[in-house]
């Protein structure tokens, strides 16, 4: 693997590492248990309304035909935390998973397959960029819509993160002690 790639492949293993360490506990705590289930919930909502909407289709076409906005880096900038809130949700990331044993369109985003994204909980600019194509192809107010159920799906994210990022550093100072 070339040396970004290496770099996706570090991350990949250190959401491994957390989802070991935290995974179970996370699960079973109640306040990130109820702040995964507000972006479970989310996730499904923006999922449903790009769907209906023909955005999945359009992109996985444009990422299976011509390359799309669904490029290399973008998968590349995906960090462990992020992962692992995806592992948390139900994404897969291990030995056995095609997710980080190779991508399916190379010279695109390691996560994007033949019908979409591989991930559940997406980056900002993976929900709210709308090329050209598509925003000739989807009405205004649906596009409006989507961007709002994904202001909302983010700023779910954005909690869970907190509350992940202070329970591991508390948890890393207990055992520092």
């Amino acid at each position: 693997m070339n040396g970004t790639g290496s770099m996706l492949q570090s991350e990949i293993e250190k959401a491994i590492q957390l989802n070991e360490r935290f995974g179970l506990i996370l699960l079973n705590d109640p306040e990130s248990s109820r702040l995964l289930r507000k972006l479970r919930d989310l996730v499904r909502r923006t999922d449903s309304a790009m769907l209906q909407s023909g955005v999945v289709s359009a992109c996985a076409r444009c990422a299976n035909d011509k390359g799309s906005c669904c490029f290399k880096e973008m998968g590349e900038s995906y960090g462990a935390v992020g992962l692992f809130i995806n592992m948390l949700l139900g994404s897969v990331f291990n030995e056995e998973s095609e997710i980080t044993e190779k991508t399916d369109l190379p010279g695109s985003c390691h996560f994007v397959g033949s019908s979409g994204c591989k991930l559940f909980a997406r980056q900002s600019f993976c929900l709210n960029y709308f090329c050209p194509d598509l925003k000739n192809s989807v009405d205004e107010d649906t596009i409006l819509g989507i961007q709002r159920s994904v202001g909302q799906q983010l700023l779910a994210g954005w909690e869970l993160e907190r509350v992940l990022a202070r329970y591991m550093a508390d948890a890393d100072r207990q055992t520092h002690i």
